[in-house]
């Protein structure tokens, strides 16, 4: 005899799969850019390690990766915060809070060692690390102390 699975069973087995289906989606959000950005360069820069100096892009190509940046790293969180329960939407806005405060704090303390000639000149891929790295850690300490 088989069992009818729940209607708690049933609804963690949907959000389970739109999270994969989240995840997919933004796997291949990530995916074009990084292809688009690569195959159409034609200069000897990078998008990802900081020497965009050297980037070189056809301008519709251009208009196309920004396009998927601000779908990837702006529209799509924005829309997970709609599809997840409170308590995930809390460590997120928490994650997302700690990676705010460290750029907030970070930048000027970098401007502040490279006038003391203690570390190289502050760059946008530096912000941009700080942030994307600070909400990496930031989620699972929310996660451990709430």
């Amino acid at each position: 005899m088989t069992q009818t699975p729940g209607p708690g069973e049933a609804r963690t087995r949907q959000r389970q799969r739109r999270q994969m289906i989240y995840v997919g989606v933004a796997a291949l959000i990530g995916g074009a850019i990084g292809f688009l950005t690569g195959f159409f360069d034609r200069g000897d820069g990078s998008l990802f390690t900081g020497d965009w100096e050297a980037l070189s892009l056809d301008p519709a190509i251009a208009v196309v990766v920004s396009i998927a940046i601000v779908a990837g790293l702006l529209a799509l969180p924005l829309y997970g915060f709609t599809q997840v329960d409170e308590l995930k939407r809390e460590y997120n806005l928490i994650a997302f809070t700690g990676g705010c405060l460290a750029t907030i704090t970070g930048f000027p303390v970098w401007a502040v060692l490279y006038a003391g000639g203690f570390v190289p000149a502050p760059h946008a891929f530096g912000v941009f690390a700080i942030a994307f790295v600070s909400m990496m850690v930031s989620y699972p300490i929310a996660r451990i102390v709430r």
